[in-house]
């Protein structure tokens, strides 16, 4: 588990992990120190010739003028007191330290997920549900701190505590020592070895119902409409509160099982205490020569006591906390999209065409392929329609063409060069709509300059995306302009608004090619003609691919291609096209379904 843990921290957290290393080693000589000082204080309290017995105490109450017993008595416990007060001091820097790095740690781990998600190749994100994503960049990175780097600089600190202590005791008392370290050991690693098999089965089901927890709550909250319309409260509170139950019974279970240490440590340290006296009085000691051993003895168990309660939830923690390591060691161990240019490629400059060379490609688990050794060529300039009934391949070719999915054979190429060798470059030159608008619950100018900073913001391409996209007169009729808010998904607009909102947001950056993927299928017959005729508007100055449903959507396009299969069947102009596939196939026209 450790390699894991610093497997997932980064080199400069590595170092400040080995500064605090050698600061808890300075906290367990501090915190011996202060045991060791009780006996020396206790038996100048009882003992009148102390001194006499000890030479280097002697020489030290020589240098200070052999003041009388009492004044030694008040310079002990004023020094005493002065070491505790350093060694808290020091020890409350420590966990200031401590906690620091924990926290800074798992901030860190948070932002590296984050950045690992969204860095993710496309197909990522088709196979892996977005409450895990979320679960993972919140709780899981949280509890990294909580159970994993915290309980694990608690085990080091007080397991150093406890070797230390232990040392001091076995050289003031070798029997009572061992006899006590036998007791109290051999109870705390029985415990420990019960007790882990569940602590780690715990661990697991925490992770388990905390991710089908915010699994039901996105979807209850992200389907609110169809939830209330269909009246389904009750089935996804229903479905909520099976998870939220168990997630809550096993914490319930973890934090009982945590306060078990402590109390029976306090039967242990009692009965500890017991065979120390009982063995000390076996070997025919003083009862007087007893008192400050027993001392020192009760002092250390006031400081071991809770050092070994710590060292067992430490453990227990660790153990619960597992899973956790485990799955973000996984996680950042997973490849991320390459961004980078391949070396001696040509830059990716689009002036000819953009070409499918016999590209295919199959979906992992799938049986057949969405696109099948497909060829297709958009000269530039050119406005092309792609139409096919459900299932041809159209999606799956704009998802291709846009480089979220990496063809298994062929490639696609802009001006001869292959899109791969420099995927961030040829987005670039992309503006794309997308079926489903997603918009953020921002104002209508963030929702165009989509995830550019304020400052960084062109308003002069905003008013000109706007502008395409027919927006003038409805930007005019909001109360705040440009600053009006569109609500959460864009809520508080039309469907024809949010469409165009996309067009504009795709047009921001007046990039050369824009590919609309079915983005009129869900409007009306009206709303859909005014969105296509502000694409219309755009004919001949951009190189356009719509994808669609309905062929009313492709009849002004220069070409239309239809697909089955995953293949071009049917390819030419939408005059002598449109009337054969009327006909000859099941593609809805003008609006009808």
């Amino acid at each position: 588990m450790l390699a894991k843990v610093f497997h997932i921290l980064e080199a400069d957290q590595k170092r400040s992990a080995l500064v605090l290393l050698v600061l808890m080693l300075v906290g367990m000589l501090l915190e011996t120190l202060g045991v060791g000082l009780v006996v020396p204080a206790i038996a100048l309290m009882i003992q009148d010739d102390f001194a006499t017995g000890h030479p280097l105490f002697l020489t030290v109450v020589g240098h200070l003028g052999n003041p009388s017993q009492r004044t030694l008595v008040l310079g002990a416990v004023a020094f005493l007191v002065c070491v505790y007060v350093f060694k808290n001091a020091f020890l409350a820097l420590l966990a200031w330290r401590q906690a620091r790095f924990a926290f800074n740690a798992q901030a860190r781990v948070s932002h590296r997920l984050f950045e690992l998600y969204l860095w993710s190749p496309y197909i990522f994100h088709v196979e892996n549900n977005s409450a895990q994503l979320i679960r993972n960049v919140t709780t899981e990175a949280s509890l990294f701190a909580s159970y994993a780097l915290l309980p694990g600089m608690l085990l080091i600190a007080e397991a150093f505590v406890l070797l230390g202590i232990g040392i001091l005791l076995f050289a003031v008392e070798p029997v009572g020592a061992v006899a006590v370290t036998l007791v109290i050991g051999s109870t705390a690693w029985a415990f420990h070895r019960i007790t882990r098999t569940w602590v780690t089965r715990w661990g697991k089901l925490r992770q388990f119902h905390e991710g089908l927890r915010i699994q039901q709550i996105q979807q209850g909250l992200g389907g609110v409409k169809d939830v209330k319309v269909f009246g389904r409260e009750a089935d996804f509170l229903a479905r909520f509160a099976r998870h939220n139950s168990e997630n809550a019974k096993v914490a319930e279970r973890q934090s009982s099982l945590q306060q078990m240490p402590r109390l029976w440590l306090e039967v242990l340290a009692v009965t500890g205490l017991a065979v120390l006296v009982f063995s000390m009085i076996g070997q025919q000691r003083e009862l007087l020569d007893i008192i400050p051993t027993l001392g020192l003895f009760a002092a250390a168990a006031f400081r071991l006591m809770p050092s070994m309660n710590r060292v067992l939830t430490s453990l227990q923690a660790l153990r619960y906390g597992g899973p956790i390591v485990d799955l973000l060691y996984l996680e950042l161990r997973r490849p991320t999209e390459a961004a980078a240019v391949v070396p001696g490629q040509a830059s990716l400059v689009f002036g000819r065409e953009v070409r499918f060379c016999n590209v295919s490609y199959r979906y992992p688990g799938a049986t057949s392929a969405a696109l099948d050794e497909l060829s297709l060529a958009v000269a530039e300039g050119e406005t092309v329609g792609i139409v096919g009934t459900s299932g041809s391949g159209k999606s799956t070719l704009v998802d291709v063409m846009l480089g979220l999915l990496e063809p298994v054979r062929g490639r696609v190429e802009v001006d001869g060069v292959d899109i791969r060798g420099d995927l961030r470059a040829w987005r670039k030159l992309i503006g794309y709509v997308p079926q489903t608008i997603y918009l953020t619950d921002d104002t209508l100018r963030r929702n165009v300059a989509f995830g550019i900073p304020d400052n960084e913001i062109d308003e002069a391409a905003v008013a000109r995306a706007l502008s395409f996209a027919q927006l003038d007169d409805f930007v005019l009729t909001l109360p705040e302009g440009l600053d009006s808010c569109v609500g959460e998904r864009g809520v508080r607009l039309s469907g024809g608004q949010r469409q165009r909102i996309g067009i504009a947001r795709a047009l921001y950056h007046n990039p050369p090619i824009l590919v609309l993927d079915e983005a009129s299928s869900a409007l009306d017959v009206v709303t859909e003609r005014e969105v296509m005729n502000s694409i219309a508007a755009l004919h001949g100055r951009k190189t356009i691919v719509i994808v669609a449903h309905r062929l009313s959507t492709v009849e002004h396009c220069d070409r239309i291609c239809r697909l089955e299969h995953g293949r071009i069947v049917q390819e030419g102009a939408p005059a002598m096209l449109l009337s054969q596939l009327m006909t000859a196939v099941a593609i809805p026209s003008h609006g009808t379904e």
